[in-house]
């Protein structure tokens, strides 16, 4: 029921945005590689594990300046195997292992360094960074004392802050294809399980000093096609 309605309600914007304004607009896949720092396992920064895809509209307000909506969903895991630390390779009783499903809805600022002319013949290319804001649905993941991987209990919603850089290149008149990376901070310290709710869960075991957030980082491109306002509309 939650996916029909979020299916839902993309469709009508698009339709809704592409009849109300002469605007150029874009829809598409974004696909990818992600990982997460945390507690558990490897602290770089960059090291795709999982795969995350979804979907992507953009409304292009002039041709530096975009509004997009994303949906997307991945999966997370970690590993003490996996790290360097030796506290981490070392800890008792054993190396810890968890693993998450998680999908995310947000919006985000897009900013392109020069123009990019979507919509007209011959090739263009601009980076570009972003920023924007994700309502994001993760499994409530806890360990119990004395066991090395985590279980799951239910889901939760937290909020998470993507941002970062990248390259698209405008190709075919229509097509647009774009590279990025996006780190992303979340406001949760559990997408490990390392800081669970203790009056949920009195007998999971917490090991976070919730000083820090949990990231993850997305590595990937996508792949949009423009349609709307006809060039030769344009101001």
């Amino acid at each position: 029921m939650i996916n029909r309605r979020i299916w839902f309600w993309i469709a009508l914007f698009v339709l809704v945005s592409s009849f109300s304004t002469a605007q150029r607009h874009e829809f598409g896949i974004n696909v990818g590689g992600v990982n997460y720092v945390g507690e558990i396992g490897s602290t770089q920064l960059i090291q795709p594990r999982h795969l995350e895809i979804g979907l992507i509209y953009k409304r292009n307000y002039n041709e530096r300046i975009g509004l997009r909506v994303m949906y997307s969903r991945g999966k997370l895991s970690g590993n003490d195997l996996n790290a360097s630390e030796l506290d981490r390779l070392q800890r008792s009783p054993s190396p810890l292992s968890f693993s998450n499903d998680y999908s995310t809805l947000g919006a985000a600022i897009e900013i392109n360094y020069v123009n990019l002319p979507v919509g007209e013949f011959g090739f263009s290319w601009t980076p570009y960074i972003h920023a924007g804001v994700n309502r994001m649905i993760i499994q409530d993941v806890y360990f119990d004392p004395s066991v090395p991987s985590s279980r799951a209990s239910g889901k939760v919603v937290t909020v998470g802050i993507p941002f970062g850089v990248g390259v698209k290149f405008n190709f075919g008149k229509s097509w647009i294809l774009a590279a990025e990376v996006r780190p992303q901070f979340t406001f949760s310290d559990n997408l490990d399980g390392s800081f669970p709710n203790l009056e949920k869960k009195p007998t999971a075991e917490q090991f976070s000093t919730s000083l820090s957030s949990d990231w993850l980082v997305f590595t990937g491109i996508s792949i949009t096609y423009g349609f709307g306002r006809l060039p030769c509309c344009r101001d």
